[in-house]
């Protein structure tokens, strides 16, 4: 199977071969053997890739030999109140979250919520986005540069962790803040 061929299935399923048919066949029989939404789990492989973006650009800004004219590794930044160990990570582990946060808001608008009606000016909604999202990826970079720094994990697993602390922020804001279970769904002491 080609690289591209999921994204073909994913993007323009009329461009699928017959063995690519059979891939995407398989996630199509998983996904609603698991009962998820088509909506959710559109936005599920959306966040999976632009976590590979992430990690991309991350490699890219801060590894790659592409960007010489940034800080050299570990030079250090005194802001006053702390001293910033790593100018350099903290540079690309934010312009590596800003990649997939237009990753993501490009493939939600075209594919993700391409259903669903779209109002007002494009702009407008990507600044709305980028408010809506500004925990999560703070989570990312902090984890990133904190646990780097202070642990001495390479920056691509910092960089997970953050991920996974990101998301765990979101569904718990999500589940319990946005859309919290009213109390007549908790169970009771006395239910049996």
């Amino acid at each position: 199977m080609k690289l591209a061929s999921p994204f073909k299935a994913l993007i323009r399923p009329e461009m699928i071969s017959s063995s690519d048919n059979r891939f995407v066949s398989a996630a199509r029989d998983l996904v609603e053997r698991l009962h998820l939404p088509k909506t959710l789990t559109k936005f599920l492989i959306v966040g999976g890739i632009a976590f590979w973006i992430y990690q991309g650009g991350l490699y890219t800004f801060y590894d790659s030999p592409a960007f010489w004219f940034f800080p050299e590794k570990d030079t250090e930044v005194d802001l006053g109140v702390f001293a910033l160990p790593d100018l350099r990570l903290l540079m690309a582990s934010v312009l590596a979250i800003e990649l997939a946060i237009l990753f993501q808001f490009n493939a939600h608008e075209r594919w993700t919520f391409r259903q669903r009606p779209m109002s007002g000016w494009v702009g407008k909604r990507l600044v709305k986005f980028q408010l809506s999202s500004i925990v999560s990826p703070t989570i990312i970079v902090v984890a990133t540069n904190g646990l780097t720094h202070w642990l001495g994990w390479p920056p691509y697993f910092s960089g997970a962790a953050g991920v996974l602390l990101g998301f765990a922020w979101n569904w718990g804001v999500n589940s319990m803040v946005i859309w919290p279970r009213h109390r007549e769904d908790l169970p009771t002491e006395n239910a049996a």
